[in-house]
């Protein structure tokens, strides 16, 4: 599927935009703060809900707080050309949206009625930041696709919670904390290998699709490799036909660290202390990549995202890439402006220098929410 066009009225700063879409790349230039990324948002919140996470009275212009806001987007499938209109208004703080005249209860039921994969500057922290952002990502991809995922990671969360609990409130009864959180212990490793299988399914193939992708995005002048830290079985190649063993494993490490954690108050071992590290030509990314080899690991990561997609759903996601091009080298540049193929592209950035290789697509000057085409 693509988008055809989108009309937008009272979005953020743009008061009234009518854009028609080319089947394979759109580039919005301009400065900063012009309306660029209010688009590709306008676009997202069509289809399930805002990447900016935004309450909804964020997207009414600031300076006329009664104003209606209203989005139109349009979109087809490649196979019947059936054109598709989704329709997002809010007026009175009421949001009201209807998807082929349908209406709909509210965003979320459009999620998955036509797929996108976006990247935003704040994905560069999945390199560097914090290993809870790594947990959440993996999880978020495995989401994606099975929402059995969600049920195994939330009993998790509430065992794990009750066990700290016993940890903060123990008074030094080694035995006694140990019989009241054996119960804990067993619905930690039940669930803890659920969401590790769970994790593992894609990170193998993110692993795979990744390093092919990085490795053409630098012309294969580099190369990436990621690893899986499991703290409770120390390896990724994990074998889950033998349940038994696993679950004895499991269980092992979390009795092990009782006296620690009985002093600490918090668990040590299991799914909430995992974590990812990236390698680029075998050096930690975390300690010596540069912020373009950082950028090119997240877009690796966001186009094997939509592979995912492509091959579990049988359809083309769109991909939308806010800022993308800035600390890009004309190699890596050059990629992502010309050999995303398949899906349709839309890409902001605010040098129009940055598109000095591109043979193809549409592009729009943005500046103060007006988009005029660039010939």
């Amino acid at each position: 599927m693509y988008i055809t066009k989108i009309s937008i009225h009272n979005f953020r700063n743009i008061r009234e935009a009518e854009l028609e879409f080319d089947k394979d790349l759109n580039i919005f230039v301009g400065r900063n703060a012009q309306g660029k990324t209010n688009v590709c948002e306008a676009i997202s919140v069509c289809l399930g809900g805002s990447f900016r996470h935004s309450r909804f009275s964020q997207f009414i212009p600031a300076d006329n707080p009664k104003a209606d806001v209203n989005i139109k987007l349009y979109f087809q499938d490649n196979i019947t050309e059936r054109e598709n209109i989704i329709n997002y208004t809010i007026s009175k703080n009421i949001v009201s949206i209807t998807y082929n005249g349908i209406k709909m209860k509210d965003a979320t039921e459009l999620y998955g009625v036509l797929k996108y994969v976006v990247f935003i500057p704040e994905h560069l922290n999945l390199i560097k930041g914090s290993p809870e952002l790594r947990r959440n990502y993996l999880d978020d991809v495995a989401l994606m696709q099975t929402r059995t995922h969600l049920k195994k990671l939330s009993k998790y969360n509430k065992g794990l919670k009750q066990r700290n609990n016993i940890l903060l409130v123990n008074n030094g009864d080694i035995e006694k904390t140990r019989s009241l959180i054996a119960p804990w212990n067993e619905i930690l490793t039940a669930e803890g290998i659920n969401v590790t299988y769970g994790r593992l399914k894609y990170f193998r193939f993110l692993k795979s699709c990744a390093a092919n992708i990085y490795s053409e995005l630098t012309s294969n002048t580099e190369n990436l490799s990621m690893q899986y830290v499991s703290s409770a079985f120390k390896t990724d190649s994990i074998n889950f036909e033998n349940i038994n063993d696993l679950y004895k494993k499991y269980l092992a490490e979390l009795e092990k660290n009782l006296s620690a954690e009985m002093k600490l108050h918090y668990t040590l071992t299991g799914i909430h202390r995992d974590d990812i590290n990236f390698f680029i030509n075998n050096m930690p990314a975390r300690e010596y990549a540069s912020q373009g080899q950082i950028r090119s690991i997240a877009l690796a990561l966001k186009l094997s995202e939509a592979e995912i997609i492509r091959r579990k759903n049988q359809t083309d996601p769109v991909i939308i890439l806010d800022d993308i091009l800035s600390e890009l080298d004309f190699v890596r540049r050059n990629y992502v402006i010309n050999h995303i193929k398949k899906s349709q592209v839309f890409i902001t950035c605010c040098n129009i220098n940055e598109l000095s290789a591109l043979t193809n697509g549409r592009k729009w000057n943005t500046e103060n929410g007006e988009f005029t085409v660039i010939e």
